[in-house]
């Protein structure tokens, strides 16, 4: 046979066989999607819309396809969803979002009456464990009690240039003070078991807080990939603390201040950038 010819049909078979799997996981893939949709609307009673589905990220196993979706009437809400390949059993983080979410508002009113004007970002984290409740309009508290494991991720940004003198200077000393202040409003409101970033921006990153908020990424992630990616400064300074379950704060005075010391080459760099005071 002219080996051309065989080339030539080795090609196209290979061809056909690449085009029945493409085939094949777009069913699969299309299975997987309608029943998420189908799970999720039984268990919460609304509808949501799937984002993507595939990928690495998740925290079971192998033998699960990953997805993100979000409720129709919040898409600014994402949810990790899990599915097994048989198609048999759906996980899903949204009883994390809807808890988190209703408690953010609440928080940035708690934040503002320490730093003023701040933007408040919160999230659940219950590890490797999925919720199995549905009740999305529980408060934190009742949460907290089916899922003692628990961390709440609460982010604070505040507009950092106003916290750092001509010479990258912080007063430190002031802020842990007011670490504690918002420690005992978050313990007095029952918002423990949180841990408390506090992020000084940039002016710039500051005033695109609502683009960072849009994104599909969180906005911690919307920050931090454009200083990896595009080089640019975001972030002038950062530190936090871990409220445990009493409304106590785990890290120390001494811990707190050395977290701040690591940053002062960055804010002085910046201080230079933006020409001194």
């Amino acid at each position: 046979m002219n080996s051309k010819k065989v080339v030539f049909s080795v090609m196209m078979l290979l061809s056909m066989f690449s085009f029945i799997g493409c085939g094949s996981q777009e069913s699969k893939d299309q299975k997987a999607e309608k029943r998420i949709l189908e799970a999720l609307q039984e268990k919460y009673g609304e509808e949501f819309v799937l984002d993507s589905i595939g990928g690495g990220w998740g925290t079971m196993n192998s033998n699960t396809l990953k997805a993100i979706v979000y409720p129709k009437q919040d898409e600014s809400i994402r949810v990790a969803v899990e599915i097994t390949k048989d198609l048999k059993n759906v996980y899903d983080d949204y009883l994390n979002e809807a808890v988190a979410k209703a408690a953010e508002k609440p928080i940035e009113q708690l934040a503002k009456t320490i730093w003023g004007d701040v933007k408040v970002t919160n999230g659940n984290d219950t590890g490797m464990m999925y919720p199995d409740h549905s009740d999305i309009h529980m408060s934190y508290e009742r949460f907290l009690e089916l899922y003692p494991m628990n961390w709440q991720l609460v982010t604070i940004y505040v507009q950092g240039d106003s916290y750092v003198d001509s010479e990258g200077k912080m007063d430190q000393e002031s802020e842990i003070e007011k670490y504690k202040e918002f420690a005992k409003l978050l313990a007095d409101n029952k918002y423990v078991k949180s841990d408390v970033i506090i992020a000084y921006l940039t002016p710039d990153a500051y005033a695109r807080f609502n683009e960072a908020q849009q994104s599909v990424r969180t906005v911690m992630n919307f920050y931090t990939n454009e200083e990896e990616e595009e080089g640019k400064l975001n972030f002038i300074t950062m530190n936090g603390y871990k409220l445990d379950e009493n409304g106590q704060i785990i890290e120390s005075d001494e811990k707190i201040n050395e977290d701040f010391d690591r940053w002062e080459e960055t804010r002085t760099n910046w201080v230079e950038k933006r020409g001194g005071a």
